[in-house]
């Protein structure tokens, strides 16, 4: 069994589905703790190129009759027909939860696009970068984020974001949108370390010389605080 960490813990922590995706998997770390752990009877695990997914074959190994392997671009992957992918004693059924972990914002707002015709309908994200874009776009792509949280891990922060599609555009403050709603709402002990260390990084900056988004940035993590 693997070693797991927070961001892997938490991220699966939000998985309700037996039938996942696992998009850019890199390693298969995600899905390994969900067979290891019976939180999932099979995955669609994806990467790139095949170099990249056989990093997860290396891992997940113990558990290939319970997975389709699959090279392709983000959800492109999903273009053909999908008992293509799936055992013949397996129902044939999409994958009810996708999850994007360990991506650029940017990238996961392009793999989101992909879906056109809006097969998928629940998402697990944890952006690396571009957090508050991801934001924008969610709330005007009509999905509802159901839960926006941080996960700390030694020094590093991560943002893991639960949302479902909607039939309606819905709106965040500015604080939701800089900070992310559940954690505004549950103010949990990983969030409040982001804040003071977001704080502190504010503070610097605005030593050397006054920047308005900076300033405004230090205004409303003072305010939260």
């Amino acid at each position: 069994m693997i070693k797991i960490n927070k961001r892997i813990n938490k991220i699966c922590s939000y998985v309700n589905s037996k039938i996942i995706a696992d998009i850019g998997a890199d390693h298969g770390y995600i899905t390994k703790y969900l067979f290891e752990n019976n939180l999932i009877d099979f995955a669609f695990v994806t990467d790139i190129s095949l170099k990249c997914l056989n990093k997860s074959r290396v891992n997940l190994k113990h558990f290939n009759d319970k997975i389709s392997y699959l090279v392709g671009d983000g959800l492109e992957v999903f273009n053909d027909e999908l008992d293509a992918f799936l055992p013949a004693n397996f129902p044939k059924i999409l994958p009810k939860q996708v999850i994007i972990a360990g991506m650029g914002g940017m990238e996961i707002i392009k793999i989101l696009s992909q879906d056109k015709e809006k097969i998928f309908s629940d998402f697990i994200l944890q952006p690396q970068t571009n957090v508050i874009e991801l934001r924008q776009f969610l709330t005007s792509s009509m999905f509802e984020i159901q839960q926006d949280v941080i996960a700390k891990e030694g020094k590093m922060f991560y943002n893991i974001i639960v949302v479902s599609r909607a039939n309606k555009h819905f709106e965040l403050t500015r604080e939701e949108l800089l900070f992310g709603k559940t954690n505004l709402k549950e103010k949990s002990k990983d969030f409040i370390c982001y804040l003071n260390y977001e704080k502190n990084k504010c503070e610097q900056i605005l030593k050397n010389k006054f920047v308005r988004d900076i300033n405004e940035r230090l205004l409303l993590i003072k305010k939260i605080i």
